[in-house]
């Protein structure tokens, strides 16, 4: 057994990673934002080497400053990205995130029945974060001598020299069937792609290798982990029947169920996790950054925003949240962000909270969509959001839950420690 736990979070904005002992508590952690983001209002793309370069810079930090002996290093990345590559992994291109919109046009192309065949076969929803959608764009450049690979199994392979890509990461790519759980043959075919010279291989979540002996100077294994998502609710694993919330720039409401539930109206996701575990859920364009963009336009920040939700100022101002256009619930690309019914009455501190509340019934509209999908009895939160312990409590308030928000800092690294290791961890809430 391994005397320390490596657990890093891959996301779209930084890269955490926390280090564990054998009790499982955090003895250290380092964080790194991405800087080498490029993005255009159709355009985000990553630098997969700079985000290596962070990995292995970080991983050493923690190795020297704990003394560490012998280490598993558990992979947790964002879901939805692309990353084309030549037979060798020479990089084509950067990396493409769920935030991309260079699938729109194949979508529009697309007849609803097509669409709707789609959804149900793979349980991705049909919007441009989709990556068969992208893929289908980048069609010209997939040649036979090109590779598709993903964030995920593109560190994996740097990490211990095997091309793998966990089930769950899998199964969020548009390409993964939902009743076979292996690479789905008529995405495939439409795309031109031979599963077996082009896409990675398919582990469960616990797949645990060796890593290169040349990048440690310790002993150290792989665990191929799995997303953001599922490590957020994994956090929560110890609280019977609940759903999690994640707020980050974005958000999401999610569960754990037994079998795929898909609505086609609803476009939730459905995503595999092991035969028997299915993340079943609704994501927004719309989190945090809401709030961000408030502070930019408004001058305000976010310690402001917090009193203003204590105060709780009466207001008869309308916000819509549709600043980076929409998911769940709408599904729009182009919509956008709308304020109503000023009038001169209407203060800074009224409007400020018109905001907040647009953000958060956006918010229980998802979790109310997925309340018809799946029975849940409580919602974990996770997020920077928590910190803005005013802010949580009127988002209890009107989601009417009880909001669970663990102690530990950055927990989704403890959940995908969770659902590798197939156990929940008993965690210390604050409510």
């Amino acid at each position: 057994m391994m005397n320390h736990i490596a657990s890093i979070d891959v996301g779209t904005t930084n890269i955490k990673i926390n280090l564990f002992n054998k009790g499982h508590e955090v003895v250290g952690a380092v964080k790194y934002p991405q800087l080498k983001i490029h993005s255009t209002n159709d355009i985000f793309e990553m630098d997969l080497d700079e985000i290596w370069e962070h990995i292995l810079d970080g991983l050493n930090k923690l190795i020297e400053r704990h003394q560490v002996g012998q280490l598993e290093i558990i992979l947790t990345t964002a879901m939805h990205s692309v990353q084309l590559m030549e037979y060798d992994f020479n990089l084509v291109g950067s990396v493409i995130t769920w935030a991309d919109k260079r699938g729109v046009k194949a979508l529009e192309d697309m007849t609803a029945k097509q669409l709707e065949d789609q959804y149900e076969r793979t349980g991705t929803p049909n919007h441009s974060m989709n990556p068969y959608f992208k893929l289908m764009d980048l069609r010209d450049l997939i040649e036979e001598d090109i590779v598709v690979g993903s964030l995920k199994d593109v560190l994996f392979h740097r990490l211990t020299g095997e091309w793998v890509l966990d089930l769950s990461n899998a199964s969020s790519s548009g390409l993964l069937n939902l009743d076979t759980l292996t690479w789905d043959k008529e995405s495939l075919n439409t795309l031109g792609i031979d599963a077996e010279k082009q896409l990675p291989r398919i582990e469960a979540v616990n797949y645990n290798v060796p890593a290169l002996s040349s990048l440690f100077d310790i002993e150290a294994t792989v665990s191929v982990g799995t997303s953001d998502g599922i490590s957020s609710n994994y956090v929560f694993r110890d609280l019977p029947n609940a759903a999690d919330l994640s707020i980050g720039t974005s958000h999401a409401v999610r569960v754990v169920h037994k079998s795929p539930q898909l609505n086609n109206a609803y476009q939730n996701f459905s995503y595999a996790i092991d035969p028997d575990h299915y993340l079943i859920g609704l994501p927004s364009n719309n989190g945090a950054d809401v709030l961000s963009w408030t502070n930019r336009v408004f001058n305000s920040t976010f310690e402001e925003l917090n009193t203003v939700a204590g105060l709780r100022p009466a207001t008869d101002s309308v916000f819509v949240p549709y600043l980076n256009g929409e998911r769940a619930p709408i599904w729009n690309e182009f919509a956008t962000g709308n304020l109503y019914d000023l009038t001169r009455v209407s203060t800074r501190e009224s409007v400020l909270f018109s905001i907040m509340l647009g953000m958060i019934f956006n918010i229980k509209h998802n979790v109310e969509l997925l309340e018809e999908l799946v029975e849940f009895d409580s919602i974990g939160l996770v997020g920077g959001i928590t910190k803005l312990e005013s802010f949580s409590q009127l988002l209890a308030d009107v989601l009417g839950y009880t909001l669970y928000i663990p102690v530990v800092e950055n927990a989704e690294t403890l959940g995908s420690i969770a659902v590798v290791k197939g156990m929940p961890f008993e965690n210390e809430y604050d409510m």
